[in-house]
């Protein structure tokens, strides 16, 4: 048989349960001598060198397995040359087999944690190559390498997320009652734990939502343009259409055009945006703005052009907490 025509998987498990051949051990031991730690390894790893690596892995293993037995002297070099050649078979049907638990042993996953302050957007790349952007006030958490079969994150606030595909591993966002699951797409999640109700909006692809709140298990699947609405009072996952989903790529990086939203909705937004309490005078609260708003600029920048579009408003801050009122004419 051709070497090119073994599977070194199969070899591994078959010397796991005894019944490789020796022709195929005799295979299995040439190709250890070629065997490259580091191509398997060595990425994302803390060790310098083959060796050292190798001694760690080896001493990870050995530490979670049983003692063997003493062997009797008079046969002591002979099990002691057994022993290293099933030390370098064990390595390498480890090294096959269980690469993630190894790498755990010798080099912990570390988890990230971010936080975009008050005002503030911002992009980052995961590990995987995702992009993920930040909204203003979003707390998200990563491992530092993706090693299970999901690539888990959590999200406490709002992110705009471009998937990098990966059939294989499936992306995960955990965000509270709701977890969003997909293989490769965009999408924008919006879930602020002080927030009644949790959005996740897709602009391509297809994405799954799932929730167990309530005791209920709910699924929603969404394509483009369509949006899942979890309601944090009722516990209900509802799905609709939103066409106006192309939006969050331009949201994503603070630009926000309002085209006939009620002044009460846009103070809602700036004030979520800016991390600020911003109080609308009844009397205009339902009149509609027209315009675009982009709060990466101070948000002072940002009323007066809303009182600037909306006439006869004007806006103050005080203690700390801002309002819109609507002037009166005097006559």
């Amino acid at each position: 048989m051709e070497n090119n025509a073994y599977d070194i998987k199969e070899l591994a498990h078959k010397l796991e349960n005894g019944t490789i051949t020796p022709e195929e051990m005799a295979w299995f031991e040439q190709w250890y001598q070629g065997f490259n730690d580091e191509e398997v390894m060595l990425t994302g790893s803390r060790h310098s060198g083959t060796n050292e690596l190798k001694d760690s892995i080896f001493n990870g293993i050995a530490s979670q397995m049983e003692a063997a037995a003493q062997p009797k002297r008079k046969v002591i070099t002979l099990w002691r040359n057994i022993a290293a050649a099933a030390a370098i078979v064990l390595l390498v049907a480890f090294a096959a087999f269980y690469k993630n638990a190894i790498l755990d042993i010798v080099d912990p996953v570390k988890q990230v944690d971010l936080l975009s302050k008050a005002g503030q957007h911002s992009q980052i790349s995961l590990p995987d190559g995702t992009q993920v952007w930040l909204s203003p006030s979003t707390h998200i958490s990563y491992p530092d390498n993706f090693r299970d079969e999901q690539r888990l994150v959590k999200l406490d606030g709002e992110a705009f997320f471009d998937v990098k595909h990966d059939p294989a591993h499936p992306f995960v966002i955990q965000s509270g009652a709701i977890k969003t699951v997909v293989l490769g797409t965009s999408f924008n999640v919006r879930a602020y734990t002080d927030a009644k109700t949790a959005e996740v909006t897709v602009v391509s692809g297809k994405v799954g939502v799932l929730t167990s709140a309530s005791g209920k298990n709910q699924q929603q699947i969404m394509t483009a343009r369509q949006r899942a609405v979890f309601n944090k009072t009722d516990g209900l996952l509802l799905k609709e259409n939103y066409p106006d989903a192309a939006k969050f790529l331009s949201q994503r990086n603070g630009n926000f055009d309002f085209e006939g939203a009620s002044m009460q909705t846009v103070a809602d937004e700036l004030g979520r945006q800016y991390g600020v309490q911003i109080n609308v005078d009844p009397r205009i609260a339902n009149s509609l703005y027209y315009g675009h708003l982009n709060t990466t600029r101070l948000i002072g920048t940002e009323l007066d052009v809303l009182c600037t579009v909306m006439d006869n408003t004007r806006w103050q801050k005080v203690n700390n907490q801002y309002y819109i009122r609507e002037i009166i004419a005097k006559h």
